[in-house]
């Protein structure tokens, strides 16, 4: 092991040391998912349920990447980046929960009597025409990694909840950067399950371009700052036929089309919702923290999400589900 790295983990386990003497330790949710861990005993049978009134607010998560325990210089790498801010990870790594923490939160939810929901559950419920169970709750997942069905789906699937996932079509299957995207033929058996439903992450919109001095997701830079993609003149036509490739790509490998668009990177603005719309998606989702609440009209397109990451204690989470969470807070 080179000098380096056993001094930063050495470093990092004598004030790891030092917290747990005082008391004052952080769960954290990557690497060896260090948490509250909780007896699974709450039903997720929704006939059970009571109607919510009009002060309900569902909260909807967002992960990316589950990861198995590492060994000692990992954990003191997590422990590190979560509890003491050193760059001890990539920015990347900020993505990826433990697969311990993630079960430990599912069953959380399941303990403490939450209910796992559909997005189109939510969009009747917030146009009046649909009753939720109390406390309900949404699990998505951005980008289609395989931890989603070796890690998540077994845990979901064992506790009777329910998640999404948000593909980026043109990637199935393949490897991309550090994601082993998974294959249709797993897609479809998560489709099948009942456990997932399959929606939209674009089909190859999810890059990031050099323009005007700013590094900007591709669509943002074609909406907003004249970029042409692919020398398109027309940025809305470029950005609608992506759309069209991903409902038409899940359509004939899933079987149904998707109704629900997560933008890549977690935030558009209204033109491309409008671009959404028109390729046929419902509603979109964003990373924006925040929870939904019921409207009166059809015009309110963003679902807001809040994002699950290595830095995402208990309390931060705990918090997500009451509404009360602020990334800065």
């Amino acid at each position: 092991m080179p000098r380096r790295e056993v001094v930063i983990a050495l470093t990092v386990a004598v004030a790891a040391g030092l917290l747990m003497v005082l008391g004052i330790g952080t769960m954290v949710t990557l690497g060896t998912g260090a948490g509250e861990r909780v007896r699974a005993s709450a039903s997720s049978d929704r006939s059970l349920a009571l109607p919510t009134d009009s002060t309900t607010r569902v909260p909807v998560l967002c992960y990316h990447y589950l990861r198995r325990p590492g060994g000692p210089l990992h954990f003191a790498r997590v422990f590190g980046y979560v509890v003491l801010s050193l760059p001890l990870l990539g920015d990347s790594q900020l993505w990826y929960v433990g697969v311990g923490g993630f079960e430990r939160q599912m069953e959380y939810l399941q303990a403490r009597g939450y209910h796992t929901v559909t997005l189109d559950d939510v969009t009747e419920w917030q146009l009046g025409r649909r009753q939720l169970p109390p406390k309900p709750v949404v699990i998505t997942f951005d980008d289609g990694d395989v931890s989603a069905y070796d890690d998540a789906f077994p845990i979901l699937q064992r506790l009777g909840l329910r998640a999404t996932m948000f593909l980026v079509t043109s990637r199935v299957g393949s490897r991309w950067g550090d994601v082993t995207c998974l294959d249709w033929d797993r897609l479809r058996a998560m489709q099948l399950s009942g456990v997932f439903d399959i929606e939209s992450h674009t089909d190859d919109l999810h890059y990031k371009v050099n323009h005007q001095r700013d590094v900007l997701p591709v669509f943002i830079a074609a909406s907003e700052r004249a970029y042409r993609i692919d020398g398109r003149e027309s940025w809305s036509a470029a950005v609608l036929d992506d759309l069209a490739r991903s409902r038409l790509a899940i359509q004939l490998n899933i079987g149904r089309a998707p109704s629900y668009l997560a933008w890549p990177y977690g935030f558009a603005n209204p033109a491309l919702d409008r671009v959404a719309a028109q390729a046929g998606f419902r509603r979109t989702c964003a990373l924006r923290a925040g929870t939904n609440v019921p409207f009166a009209n059809s015009g309110h397109v963003e679902i807001p999400r809040y994002a699950v990451t290595a830095r995402t204690s208990l309390r931060d989470f705990r918090a997500m589900l009451e509404g009360s969470y602020r990334p800065d807070s």
